[in-house]
């Protein structure tokens, strides 16, 4: 297994291989960055392969791992621990079943595992428990589940009675060891498809260094699918740090209006890291909003539209955007601009709307009987006649002519023509004691004609 030195990059060269186990060279590198790769993929290899494994147990007529089967030589816990270094390799995303049924005296071994196509065993040969006598009998469920690193057992809770969890080994490297140290020609020397190697220069070398990877596996991968997928994983999150704070053209489908663009890293954010109430991530969860990225490609409009979804929750999303500079200007989000757009509008109706000044009272001088101040738009009011002098409306005579009640008329005219006039000093609350007194008797007056 080997790559070709391309623009002065390094070779990697499998130094040495068998079933489990793989040797690999990786070189020529400058001075320090063996020790920083070679530490790194260590690191991930134990830790962040994904891999399958047996994550819980039921035995028959068992409910505990601290009991004891008839007529089997082990107890549960024994049993358990062989159950742990069952390897096997799993394609499907859910959780297997498997069923495994043993009567009669000998071992019990995982090959004795009934495996469904979508389950692999690696070692069929691994021995589970031993029966003693002819009528000794067990029967055991696993559950199968695929997942990264080590899972204990103490994580998993809410089982059923009679379900044993079992410490989760999902991780297919049991081992991994690196050396650094001056980079050697011959190791890394390549093979050509002609059979022939291409020799370094050693001028070239001076001052290099190499890394040598030892691998161990379990025998689910091969080591050299798990070196590649360690470095590709190491690669993923490197390239998430270098797109940091870079604006790059988004991919199809998630333009923003105005060719607004989102850098990567943000699109991909989850909701999650705003710290949003309950109510609002709820609301945006079963909406299908999961991204901030397609939280900044909908407007307030759209979001408001959204089942459950509020002016508080919008508020309290924008806050959670706005505080972490998380708004791209010119964004549907970026209110600023919608700011000024609302202003203009506000500019554009102030002629709709009416500018009403009422005139002080010491303006008007010499005001006549019987009126008042009225409003005018856009200025110091008019003088309009509103009311009789003696209190009736022209309006209020006119529609009540013709009005009976009791055989009589309603209203009849009223010649306000000889009555004495108040002066506007009255008018505009004079004490003007002979206006005053002229006022209260009228109404005598008016009873007196009545009668």
């Amino acid at each position: 297994m080997s790559n070709e030195s391309t623009n002065g990059m390094p070779n990697v060269v499998a130094v040495a291989t068998a079933t489990n186990y793989g040797r690999f060279a990786v070189g020529p590198l400058e001075s320090g960055i063996g020790t920083t790769l070679g530490n790194a993929l260590r690191r991930i290899l134990l830790s962040s392969l994904p891999g399958s494994a047996i994550t819980s147990v039921r035995i028959q007529n068992v409910y505990h791992e601290f009991s004891c089967i008839p007529s089997v030589r082990e107890d549960v816990t024994e049993i358990v621990v062989n159950v742990k270094n069952v390897r096997l390799r799993s394609y499907s995303e859910r959780p297997v079943h498997l069923q495994l049924s043993k009567q009669g005296a000998g071992d019990v071994r995982a090959g004795d595992i009934e495996i469904p196509a979508n389950v692999e065993l690696v070692n069929p040969d691994l021995l589970l428990a031993t029966l003693d006598g002819p009528d000794a009998h067990i029967e055991m469920e696993l559950t199968v589940e695929r997942g990264r690193g080590y899972v204990s057992f103490e994580a998993r809770e809410g089982m059923a009675i009679g379900t044993i969890p079992v410490d989760a080994i999902f991780s297919p490297i049991p081992r991994v060891n690196y050396i650094v140290e001056p980079a050697n020609a011959d190791v890394l020397a390549t093979t050509q498809e002609e059979g022939e190697e291409e020799q370094l220069e050693p001028l070239k070398l001076e001052g290099k260094e190499q890394l040598l990877m030892e691998i161990w596996t379990d025998g689910t991968i091969d080591p050299g699918e798990a070196l590649s997928l360690s470095a590709q994983y190491l690669a993923q999150h490197s390239s998430l740090i270098s797109n940091f704070n870079r604006i790059v053209a988004p991919p199809p489908g998630r333009e923003l209006p105005g060719s607004v663009a989102i850098p990567p890293h943000l699109f991909e954010m989850p909701i999650d890291d705003l710290s949003l109430s309950m109510r609002t991530y709820n609301c945006l969860k079963r909406s299908g909003v999961t991204k901030v990225g397609q939280v900044l490609r909908m407007d307030k409009k759209e979001l408001l539209g959204l089942r459950n979804f509020g002016d508080k929750s919008f508020d309290e999303l924008h806050e959670a955007l706005q505080s972490r500079n998380l708004i791209p200007p010119g964004s549907p989000l970026d209110l600023t601009a919608n700011d000024v757009i609302e202003a203009n509008s506000e500019l554009d109706d102030v002629d709709a709307e009416l500018d009403i000044e009422y005139p002080d009272a010491d303006d008007i001088v010499d005001s006549p009987e019987g009126y008042m101040l009225s409003p005018e738009i856009g200025g110091p009011g008019g003088i309009e006649e509103v009311v009789s002098g003696g209190g009736v409306s022209e309006g209020s005579l006119k529609e009540s002519a013709g009005i009976y009640v009791d055989g009589e008329p309603a209203s009849e005219e009223m010649d306000f023509t000889g009555q004495t006039v108040p002066t506007a000093d009255f008018a505009l609350g004079s004490d003007s004691a002979d206006t005053q007194e002229e006022v209260e008797a009228r109404p005598k007056a008016r009873s007196k004609k009545k009668a």
